[in-house]
C-alpha cells in the first residue's frame, strides 16, 4: 500500500448524470483537479483474487474506488447461503455504511486495484468543495437507480429473463476494445446465482435455454457471446 502523489490521476467515478446526454451512457464525473485531490488522500491497494477488503459489521473507516478488476459485495444469510448484493467495476465506488459500520462484506472477484480514502479526510474535503459533493451525489443517485433495476430483476419469475437482464447490466461495463457481441463474465456461476437469487441449477438451465434459442452462446464459463441482440434486449425488457 502506498500513498499517491498529487500528480497521479487518482480515483475516478462514472455515472448516468441528472441531465440528458443524448446517448444515455454513463459519463466521467470528476475533473482532473478533483481526481488529483482525492489521489492525495488515498492509498492505492492491489488486491489479489479472493482477498477481503472489509467485513460486514466492521467499523467503516474508509470509502473505496475500484480502479481495475471486479469486486463483489455480499451478505451471509442465517441459513448459511450467501446473497451477492453488488458487482463493482472500474469507476465504481463502494463502502457506504450504516450507523458507522459496513453493511456487507467486500471481496475481490479477480485481481483488482482499488483506492482507499479515509472517511474522516474525505468528509473534510467534501465540506469545502460543493462541486465534489455534487459529483458524489450523482454517483450515489446512479447507484440507487441500479438498485431499483435489481429489484425489478428479482421480481421476475423466469430464470432466463433474470439472466438476460444480468447480461444487459454487465454489457454496460464492457471495455471499449472488447468485441460488441462479447460480454465477459469475471464472476463464477455460483456468484451469478447468488446475485440473481436463484439456484446454481437454475442458472445452468437458463443459460442452456438461451443457447438453445439462439440468443446467447457461452463459449466458456467466463464469457457470453450475444447471437441475437434484439431478442436479448426484448427478453431483458419483458418484465
Amino acid at each position: 500500500m502506498k500513498r499517491r502523489p498529487v500528480t497521479e490521476r487518482g480515483p475516478s467515478l462514472k455515472a448516468a448524470p441528472f441531465m440528458a446526454t443524448g446517448s444515455g451512457d454513463t459519463v466521467k464525473l470528476l475533473t482532473t483537479r478533483q481526481r488529483q485531490e482525492l489521489a492525495a488522500l488515498s492509498t492505492r491497494v492491489v488486491v489479489p483474487a479472493g482477498r477481503i477488503l472489509y467485513h460486514a459489521e466492521a467499523i467503516a473507516a474508509a470509502l473505496y474506488f475500484c480502479a481495475q478488476g471486479t469486486v463483489k459485495t455480499y451478505r451471509e444469510l442465517p441459513g448459511g447461503s450467501r446473497r451477492i448484493m453488488l458487482f463493482l467495476f472500474p469507476d465504481d465506488m463502494f463502502g457506504l455504511a450504516e450507523s458507522g459500520r459496513y453493511m456487507n462484506t467486500a471481496q475481490a472477484v479477480v485481481p483488482s486495484v482499488c483506492y482507499r480514502i479515509p472517511l474522516q479526510e474525505l468528509n473534510t474535503v467534501l465540506q469545502r468543495d460543493a462541486g465534489l459533493q455534487y459529483q458524489f451525489l450523482c454517483k450515489v443517485t446512479h447507484e440507487l437507480r441500479e438498485a431499483q433495476r435489481r429489484t425489478i430483476l428479482m421480481g421476475r419469475r423466469d430464470a432466463a429473463g433474470r439472466v438476460a437482464m444480468f447480461l444487459m447490466m454487465l454489457r454496460k461495463h464492457v471495455k471499449p476494445k472488447t468485441p460488441k457481441d462479447l460480454i465477459p463474465l469475471p464472476m463464477s456461476r455460483s456468484d451469478i446465482a447468488g446475485f440473481l437469487g436463484i439456484s446454481l441449477e437454475a442458472v445452468s438451465r437458463a443459460t442452456a435455454l438461451l443457447t438453445k434459442q439462439g440468443i446467447v452462446a457461452f463459449p466458456g464459463r467466463h464469457a457470453a457471446r450475444v447471437l441475437d441482440m434484439a431478442r436479448l434486449e426484448r427478453l431483458a425488457a419483458d418484465v
